[in-house]
């Protein structure tokens, strides 16, 4: 900050360096910058006055024009001044040095609409007075649009392909407020166009945005009322688009009453309408929500937006037949379509056709903006069969149905977002239908559908295991058939030989709706019993992810074999097939293309430790040892991350796989002990996972080896 003409002086030579259109970026630092107002808003024929001296050392205003506008400013003065016209981004449009015949700007083209500023400052350490005058000599535009509170919605449909955010320059920023009366626990949140969001746990954002005290944060220090907290951004570029507010009522501190609230919403330093609510108090654990927004404009104008109560994601602000009679865009099966959400359209429909048994899943996924979709999907009696907020509650926004379609019927998506008609999220997304094709006597069996689904089905009285393991290392089998990540097992076909009431047999194990979780699942099937009737047994396996069919296979099993394959999930929810197949603990060192990389393999002696990972990528790492006969070596091999199932083999130097070792104890780990070699020669160390190519755990581990000569 410059205190005074001096320092100002020497901060403009400076900046020559750097080039005049830095110019006004330093100047937003000024307390005179910070003041701004309606006395610095210039008016097309109204003179200004103003003052340079050591406490002023330049003078900044305002004016707003339209593309194509042609104006002047006009100086006179005691003094020699410099004027500088910039846009809302700090580029120079135009100067002046404003001494002796030369009077100021004259005939200046406006490039595009929006808001300008001028800035007045004297060429030498001088102080003195001057009149500054604004022309607007053509104007497209009655007059300037100035800030307003209240302002018309624009006439032009937004499509996806028109649906934009931008930036406008705001010298003194703006400020949202919640004031309170009562001692209870309330909390402000703003979500910027951006995406960006402010509240006691995000303190600050990459807009500038910064939030200010927890009042009364879970009732643990009780303020003094009035209660403020606050959310601003300092001046600057800010984003233009619907800013949605959110208050929340966590805590009655005292007595579980309805509280009355004021929002406050200040843009560059112009007050906006207040915001007047009342909210219930919180049920048991759950906040109340209030909703509100306003919009920021292109030109800096801005408007308060509708507000109102949250209300459960099933309830309705109009009716299911309004719904069902708004014009619709059809969807096919797997083609994505894209469709935009605003304050002014806070919804649209989309249609499909579908079968009885058939299992979907609808999902809406924000692709621009700072969109929070949510979907519902009607029947054609208005009937919600199915709906979604958020695919993961506080950290995936977007939307995903999974369900099995009831009867064959024509649906509809309410594709919306949350707070419906009171929200105040915008932006594009892309709504999507996926589907399975599975079997009918897998269709008729009614079960119940989720995000992942694995399914076993074959004949016969043989009995066939289906084992689940999560990403977090848990498995869902007959002897633990629920887990924490939410997978379940259903039906268990023909357990303990026991036949199944309902034929052919079927082994079911699903995660419900919104357990979707990032990682790698392993599936296995083993041929446990033969029950009596020796035989191989044919069986079909079906895995269901997000209403996709995303792998099947028909494998013939014999007793005591064990089939493996695996899948995951990104990010992106998207989820990725592996290899599958017929697996075997001894022996398994076959099935790994481990000689074509021992020319890279890692050398090892006794008393070393080596770590490494196993990844879907890395399948086996290869350490070499050299060995004599009569020594007595131990490998150990211990995981130290994640879910991975370790596995070890031992290769001799004639090729020979001489040991392995799956489970040592009553651990996943694996060492093979005290075991006497009986040739000179290069030893060959596999560290792997369970399932060898085709297993699905991955992490860390540790490998040591001992050699006892």
């Amino acid at each position: 900050m410059f205190t005074n003409l001096k320092e100002y002086k020497m901060h403009i030579k400076r900046l020559t360096i750097w080039g005049i259109s830095l110019l006004l970026l330093s100047l937003i630092s000024l307390n005179i910058f910070a003041q701004t107002g309606s006395e610095r808003v210039l008016t097309p024929g109204e003179t200004i006055q103003g003052v340079i001296d050591e406490a002023n050392a330049a003078q900044v205003y305002t004016f707003t024009a339209q593309a194509g506008d042609v104006i002047s400013l006009s100086i006179e003065s005691d003094i020699a001044l410099t004027l500088l016209v910039t846009n809302a981004q700090g580029v120079n449009i135009a100067q002046a040095r404003v001494q002796d015949e030369i009077t100021g700007i004259n005939d200046l083209a406006i490039p595009v609409a929006g808001v300008y500023f001028v800035t007045v400052f004297p060429i030498n350490d001088t102080s003195g007075t001057f009149s500054l005058t604004y022309q607007n000599i053509s104007s497209n535009t009655p007059e300037d649009t100035p800030v307003a509170t209240t302002a018309a919605p624009p006439t032009t449909t937004i499509t996806a392909d028109t649906f934009t955010t931008s930036q406008v320059f705001l010298p003194s920023g703006m400020e949202v407020s919640l004031r309170w009366n009562t001692n209870d626990d309330l909390n402000l949140q703003v979500r910027d166009p951006n995406g960006g969001t402010l509240f006691w746990g995000s303190r600050t954002t990459a807009e500038g945005g910064s939030f200010g005290l927890d009042v009364n944060g879970l009732c643990e220090v009780i303020n003094t009322p009035p209660n403020v907290e606050t959310a601003s951004w300092a001046g600057g570029s800010l984003p233009t688009g619907s800013y949605e507010i959110l208050v929340y009522h966590r805590q009655a501190c005292e007595e579980a009453v309805p509280v009355s609230f004021t929002i406050d919403v200040s843009v560059n330093g112009v007050a906006l309408d207040p915001i007047l609510g009342s909210i219930q108090a919180p049920v048991g654990d759950e906040a109340t929500v209030f909703l509100a927004s306003f919009t920021l404009r292109e030109d800096g104008s801005a408007v308060i937006g509708r507000s109102g109560p949250y209300t459960d994601t099933r309830v309705l602000p109009i009716s299911t037949q309004e719904i069902l009679e708004t014009p619709a865009t059809p969807l096919t099966l797997g083609t994505p379509v894209q469709g935009v959400i605003t304050n002014e359209q806070y919804f649209q429909t989309f249609t499909f056709s579908g079968q009885a048994g058939q299992n979907v899943t609808v999902s809406m996924r924000n692709e621009r903006g700072n969109l929070d979709t949510l979907l519902l999907v009607l029947d054609s009696a208005g009937n919600i069969v199915a709906d979604n907020d958020d695919i993961e509650p506080a950290v995936n926004t977007n939307s995903a149905a999974t369900f099995r379609i009831p009867a064959t019927d024509t649906f509809t998506i309410f594709a919306s977002r949350y707070g419906k008609d009171v929200g105040g999220t915008e932006g594009v997304f892309t709504i999507e239908i996926s589907g399975s094709e599975l079997p009918e006597q897998i269709i008729n069996r009614n079960l119940p559908s989720g995000d992942i689904e694995v399914t076993l089905v074959w004949n016969g009285t043989a009995d066939l295991q289906l084992l689940v393991r999560d990403p977090f290392g848990n498995s869902v089998f007959d002897d633990t058939r629920r887990v924490a990540s939410g997978g379940e097992l259903v039906e268990t076909g023909n357990i303990n030989c026991v036949q199944s009431l309902n034929q052919p047999p079927v082994y079911y194990i699903y995660w419900p709706p919104n357990t979707l979780r990032i990682g790698a699942y392993e599936v296995e099937v083993w041929y446990q019993s033969d029950c009596g009737i020796p035989g191989p047994v044919d069986f079909q396996i079906y895995i269901v992810v997000s209403g996709q069919l995303i792998f099947t296979d028909t494998v013939s099993i014999d007793f005591n074999e064990r089939y493996l394959t695996s899948f995951s999930i990104d990010q992106n929810n998207v989820a990725s097939p592996s290899d599958a197949g017929i697996i075997q603990i001894a022996g398994g060192s076959v099935t790994l293309p481990y000689q074509q990389e021992l020319a890279s393999a890692i050398s090892i002696s006794g008393g070393d430790v080596f770590t490494g990972s196993i990844t879907p990528s890395n399948k086996f790492d290869i350490y070499v040892f050299e060995g004599q006969i009569g020594d007595v070596v131990t490998i150990q091999m211990d995981a130290t991350s994640q879910t991975l199932d370790t596995l070890l083999y031992l290769i001799d130097p004639s090729g020979a796989e001489i040991a392995f070792n799956d489970d040592a104890g009553d651990s996943t780990n694996s060492a093979i002990t005290n075991l006497t070699l009986t040739q000179n020669g290069q030893y060959i160390i596999l560290a792997t996972h369970f399932g060898t190519i085709y297993g699905g755990t991955t992490g860390g581990y540790n490998l040591s080896l001992r050699i006892d000569r």
